[in-house]
């Protein structure tokens, strides 16, 4: 414990040769020292069980929020394709001019290999529903993934147990 002139009381302090701060360089050198007692074995506080479920529990939001939001590809008319939120944002102006009939003559779309694949109105939306289902297909393993993730945390009594939880896509 360290107390400092503008902290009422003594706080767990931990100094290191290579602290950003000064105060901190100098507190490691007097303990290196022996101008400040004995010095304690760092002990990780502990957690409990509760507390363990909420901080994995926001890790696997963080993870689903993060997948939702990611870029993916998919086969389609033996073309590889990007899809995701993006790529649904970029579609929608095109899918409604070409709906409108609208999409200009030599429109095209590029694929997942940079390579610009002439498209007429029909093929476009075949392309855009194709993308969503891939997105929906894709949205719902995360969903699922998710919810199964939160279940196994839920079962587990140990905090640590419950801390070392592994979160993501599973092999197998």
């Amino acid at each position: 414990m360290v107390k400092f002139e503008h902290i009422e009381q003594a706080v767990p302090f931990t100094a290191t040769a290579s602290d950003t701060e000064a105060y901190g360089r100098d507190i490691y050198a007097a303990c290196l020292r022996g101008e400040a007692g004995e010095i304690a074995e760092y002990v990780q506080p502990s957690i409990s069980p509760e507390k363990a479920r909420e901080l994995k529990t926001a890790g696997i939001n963080a993870w689903r929020n993060a997948m939702e939001a990611a870029n993916y590809t998919f086969e389609h008319n033996g073309r590889k394709w990007d899809y995701g939120k993006s790529t649904q944002t970029r579609l929608e102006p095109s899918v409604a001019a070409a709906k409108a009939g609208k999409l200009p003559e030599q429109f095209f779309w590029t694929d997942a290999d940079n390579n610009d694949v002439p498209m007429d109105a029909e093929t476009l939306i075949a392309l855009s529903a194709a993308a969503e289902q891939a997105m929906f297909t894709k949205g719902l393993e995360i969903h699922v993934r998710q919810r199964t993730m939160k279940k196994e945390i839920e079962a587990l009594d140990d905090a640590e147990a419950i801390l070392a939880y592994k979160i993501g896509i599973t092999d197998g």
